[in-house]
């Protein structure tokens, strides 16, 4: 079966030209029953709608049963409509606006007389809810939303937010990087995965919000066109010109005066060095009326924002309350002066550092094309460059060499400005989509699209010097050189697509069927460490000139520069589906997509790594997964109760495929060994005696050809790191159900309650096969596994391997109330409760990151089931707009969006390495008493016993561990404090006609961010444990060794009892994203 699914698909593919396609749904629908009075049908009746600004037309002819339905049709409106058949008077309605992705319903009665329907008609815009395409979970945002509710990113994530499911960018407690976007169709992702942001452009947003017509989320829909996601189906499609002309120029500024800088009694320092200046311009038109028309929008924005640095200390004490570090400013000097006369290398900064600039242009252009009354085109491209700078990486390293918990710009240590970095993304997209009806049961939609993307490029503002970092105590102090990912750091990313829909309308029965073919390029050119990377167990090693405690290096073979990986990947995908009209009431639509992923280009195998044996697994760099055809069913169904679509039940289930971030697949050829060296992590006991700092990196490696063979060869280099995509791999995979109702209540409103539920079936998951079983077991207690030695094979320091798992699930629950636009006022409120679980959340870019990152008590390699990164248990969502017309030239609109919800979840660890994986990456056992767990006195500090009092104290007192004792944490088990986030948007229209058909406006708006803060700087806190890091992991508890009889014994994590209770407790964090913000707007639209 498999193979003639297989075979039929690359037939069909072999129609089309090898191109990629992602595509979503771009258009709406109409569809109903024209009959007699007395109800029989009314069959061969003609039914055009005309979309009266462009003067667009539409038709259908009625079947049998008298019905019709129109597809394709242009988003937007109004329509008008007209029903006409011999020997019947015309039905005419009006005052029709279509919502993307949805069909609305409009039935007619035919009579011997003429009847218009345009003063009683309600807009589809009005109730998008009850209708009968409406089947899984799912979110409009209309253009008078995206208008009027507050934004000061101005980006399409401001208004995803309002989906109840949502948690930032992630949807259904999925990672935010297995969503799918598109643009007018077309896929528009950020594919490569370095981030959770879904959309490309690093931290621009890449399309003007000025271009957006209008917004879809879709969580559970059981279309099959809709595919490439495991979390949500994001689709925007952009405005279009029509026969009237339009234009609009406006600027948005934030002065620096225009963000809070007050958390609690704190200032956050470089808060008033935000700054922003947005200009842009928007003109549509016709070129030919009611033939062509375009649309062009043109934006330019120049931003400033606070680095986010902490500052360094006088004395070497910390303080989490202003975010002093205790790295003293003597070090730093220190550290700097030997830097520059040693070496003549000038580290740059740290403290007191500039805002970091960023800038953008984006432009968009759009044409529509009425070719004939059956075929219409569209053409649109849009061009984004953007340049930014980011803070050193947090804590990675040489793989193999352990991480730090802490941050290289924290509490613990500081580093030096030139060793931040920039980012330079560009983007061109082009797509262009072709809809055909063929007589009055066939509609066809082509669509092609091409991106290419530099996302991102890497720069430095540093000399060439190896990378350094300076440790104190076991953890990092300061840092500094040219940064360890940066080197010749650049992703090319093109997609290249085609895809195409055919739909038949068969009486009751819509078939629609569809093909098509994906081809993403992928040049990754990432040199981990590729200046050289050195670690020193404190400055006075560093300056002594002491030999390393770690190094790490990627080079190229023979002298030569170093060349980026390709991959191209290919998706070949056949659907096809019936929706059918049981009766009036009641829809069904099922179907089926059989998709099949393709690894185009051929890969070289390393006989070095081949020769290995991992405990009887053998690495097998030199080939892909193997192709395996993936089968989504589904099926959903709408149910109009009553007929009158006052109470509706619609649900479904079904199967959904995504894509995972390519990155981890190029894991592979990057860390193969064959291109360029594979990346090497060696710490002290595996470099040589006589190994010492040299800041020629190249000169480095010559100078060692033992550790670093200038070749590939059959003998690979110590420490070398590999990575392997598993050959039955599969693609992220997900079962999805939901069950709703829809009852529509007095006052124009709508309750919908609903159940959502998804089981993984294929999530992702990382393997280090060099990881050997463990060879011992802590006596006590806490009885976890831990290693003395953790290779199986001495030389190579991680072989990742990325897997499959079936482990993981989440389940919603959603009650929404709605209020349609009315009399001026719109609004929703809802409360989601969710359970979310997963293995791991894939927290790092490269697989062997992702693996040390993620936390278990026991055994990375088999994490346990965990509460998600990506959920919070409640989360209640609203917004309210109202809008007043009055003194015949003036309007006002204030809309509000409130976000109730704990700001994430946290993981309670010890914060260094436990259980010797090489991993600091172990959850705490919960004591039931002190007696327990084992302390070691701190000499002149804390004795054993004061340790054990405090800790039980700390215990008793946390919610969670309460509740947890004598049990191991869970990953992200712990809610962390609840926070209530209120924006505000006012706008002031000032408008008049000027004795012309048309509406001048001029508009001044003002967004307010985090409103609560401005009334109190007590209000609209982040707050978070002052025992955490960045990465939420609380980590009370320093492991220390064990004892005599095997048990492990522990330290607080703080210098003494004081330190300790000064640290356990929430703290304020200095960010601006605790403090308020606002945004002046002023519009010209003409």
């Amino acid at each position: 079966m498999k193979q003639t699914l297989k075979k039929f698909i690359m037939a069909a593919m072999s129609l089309f030209v090898a191109f990629a396609a992602f595509a979503q749904v771009t258009t709406s629908s109409m569809s109903g029953r024209i009959s007699e009075a007395d109800g029989r049908p009314v069959v061969g009746a003609t039914v055009v709608a005309v979309h009266t600004p462009s003067g667009t037309q539409y038709y259908s002819i009625t079947d049998n049963a008298g019905n019709y339905r129109i597809q394709n049709m242009r988003v937007g409106g109004p329509y008008e409509v007209e029903v006409t058949f011999l020997g019947f008077g015309s039905v005419k309605s009006g005052n029709i606006v279509l919502r993307l992705g949805e069909n609305f319903v409009q039935n007619a009665v035919l009579t011997e007389e003429a009847v218009s329907l345009s003063e009683v008609v309600i807009s589809a815009g009005i109730n998008p809810i009850l209708n009968s395409d409406r089947t899984g979970a799912s979110m409009n945002i209309s253009t008078r939303e995206i208008n009027t509710l507050p934004s000061i990113s101005r980006s399409i994530t401001d208004f995803t937010k309002l989906t109840p499911q949502a948690n930032g960018t992630s949807f259904a407690g999925r990672d935010g990087r297995f969503n799918t976007v598109t643009i007018d169709g077309a896929a528009f992702n950020n594919n490569f995965g370095l981030s959770s942001n879904a959309l490309p452009g690093g931290s621009a947003q890449p399309v003007s919000l000025d271009a957006i017509a209008e917004v879809s989320v879709n969580i559970a829909p059981y279309d099959v066109r809709q595919s490439q996601f495991t979390g949500a189906a994001i689709n925007a499609v952009t405005k279009s010109g029509d026969n009237n002309w339009k234009a609009s120029v406006y600027t948005y500024l934030r002065p620096k005066s225009f963000t809070g800088e007050m958390v609690g009694d704190a200032i956050v320092k470089g808060a008033r060095e935000r700054e922003s200046q947005m200009y842009g311009i928007t003109v549509g038109g016709p070129i030919i009326k009611n033939k062509l028309f375009f649309f062009v929008s043109g934006e330019y924005e120049k931003e400033s924002s606070p680095s986010g640095a902490w500052e360094p200390s006088t004395n070497g004490t910390v303080d989490l309350t202003n975010r002093i570090s205790r790295t003293t400013v003597s070090d730093l000097e220190r550290a700097k002066n030997h830097l520059m006369n040693t070496y003549g290398y000038d580290p740059g900064e740290y403290q007191n550092f500039s805002a970091f600039p960023s800038q953008n242009y984006k432009i968009l252009a759009r044409i529509d094309w009425n070719i004939a009354r059956n075929h219409k085109f569209v053409a649109r491209y849009n061009r984004l460059r953007n340049t930014s700078t980011s803070l050193t990486n947090a804590s990675s390293g040489p793989s193999g060499v352990p991480r730090s918990n802490y941050s290289r710009v924290g509490e613990k240590s500081i580093s030096f400005s030139n060793a931040f970095y920039g980012n330079e993304n560009a983007i061109d997209a082009f797509a262009a989509e072709l809809n055909s009806t063929f007589g009055s049961r066939v509609a066809n939609k082509l669509l092609v699209s091409y991106t290419a993307t530099t996302d991102p490029r890497r720069t430095s503002n540093s000399d060439l010097f190896p990378f350094v970092d300076i440790y104190k105590d076991g953890d990092p102090y300061m840092s500094f050189g040219y940064e360890l990912f940066t080197y010749k750091n650049q992703v090319l990313n093109n997609t290249l697509s085609v895809t195409d829909n055919i739909s038949i309308n068969l009486d009751k029965h819509t078939i629609t069927a569809g093909l098509s073919y994906s081809n993403i390029y992928v040049n990754n050119s990432y040199i981990r460490e590729g200046t050289s990377y050195y670690r020193y167990a404190s400055l006075d090693d560093f300056i002594n000139n002491a030999k390393p405690t770690a190094f790490g290096v990627t080079y190229g073979y023979e002298g030569q520069d170093i060349k980026g990986v390709e991959m191209s990947f290919g998706l070949a995908s056949a659907y096809l589906q019936d929706e059918w009209q049981v009766d009036p009431k009641f829809k069904l639509t099922y179907g089926i997509r059989a998709e099949l992923p393709l690894y185009h280009n051929k890969l070289i195998d390393n006989p070095g790594v081949a020769a290995l044996d991992f405990n009887g697994y053998k690495m097998r760099l030199g080939e892909w997964p193997n192709s395996k055809i993936q089968i989504n069913p589904r099926v959903g169904f709408n149910w109009d109760v009553k007929g009158d679509r006052s109470i509706q039940l619609r649900g479904g289930t079904g199967i959904f495929s995504g894509v995972l971030p390519f990155v981890w697949f190029t894991n592979q050829p990057t860390a193969s060994g064959t291109i360029q060296s594979p990346e090497i992590g060696l710490t002290d006991n595996k470099l040589p005696a006589d190994f010492r700092f040299n800041p020629d990196f190249k000169a480095q490696v010559a100078k060692y050809p033992s550790l670093f063979p200038p070749t590939m060869s059959s003998t690979l280099a110590k420490g070398a790191a590999l990575a392997e995509v598993d050959k039955d791999f599969k693609m992220p995979q997900i079962w999805r159900s939901n069950l709703a109702g829809d009852f529509e209540l007095p006052g124009n409103m709508i309750l919908t309650v609903e159940a959502l539920y998804s089981k993984d079936l294929n999530s992702i998951v990382q393997q280090n096969k060099n990881l050997p079983n463990p060879q011992g077991v802590f006596t006590g207690r806490d009885s976890r596994p831990y290693w003395t030695n953790r290779f199986v094979n001495s030389d190579v320091s991680s072989a990742m391997v990325l897997d499959n798992s079936s482990k993981g699930y989440q389940a919603f629950f959603t009650a929404q109330l709605i209020k349609n636009f009315e009399y001026g006022f719109s609004g929703m409120l809802a409360y989601t409760y969710n359970v979310a679980k997963d293995v791991t959340s894939n927290p790092g870019s490269s697989a062997y990151s992702a693996w040390t990152s993620n936390l278990d008590a026991f055994n990375l390699n088999d994490p346990a089931l965990g509460h998600s990164n990506f959920s919070v248990p409640h989360r209640v969502v609203g917004s309210l707009s109202y809008r007043i017309e009055y003194a015949r030239h003036l309007a006002t609109t204030i809309s509000v969006y409130y976000n109730g919800a704990a700001s994430g979840r946290s993981s309670v660890a010890y914060s260094n390495d436990m259980n010797g994986d090489g991993a600091v990456s172990d959850l705490i056992y919960i004591p039931n008493h002190k007696g327990e767990i084992k302390f070691r006195d701190v000499a002149g500090k804390m004795t054993a016993d004061q340790q054990a009092e405090k800790f039980m104290e700390y215990v008793l007192n946390d919610k969670y561990l309460s509740k947890h004792q004598g049990e191991y944490a869970g990953r992200f088990g712990k809610v962390n404090p609840w926070r209530n986030r209120w924006d505000v948007k006012v706008l002031q229209d000032v408008f008049a006609d000027f004795g012309t058909d048309k509406r001048y406006t001029l508009q001044v708006s003002l967004d307010i961010v985090n409103a609560a803060n401005l009334l109190s700087k007590n209000w609209g806190l982040y707050k978070k444990s002052g025992l955490a890091n960045n990465y939420d992991v609380i980590m009370p508890l320093k492991y220390m060794g064990r004892s005599a009889t095997g048990e492990p014994e522990f330290t607080l994590n703080a210098t003494d009892i004081a330190n300790f209770d000064a640290k356990n407790q929430l703290i304020n964090q200095l960010t601006t994203g605790s403090t308020w913000g606002m945004q002046l707007g002023v519009r010209l639209v003409f």
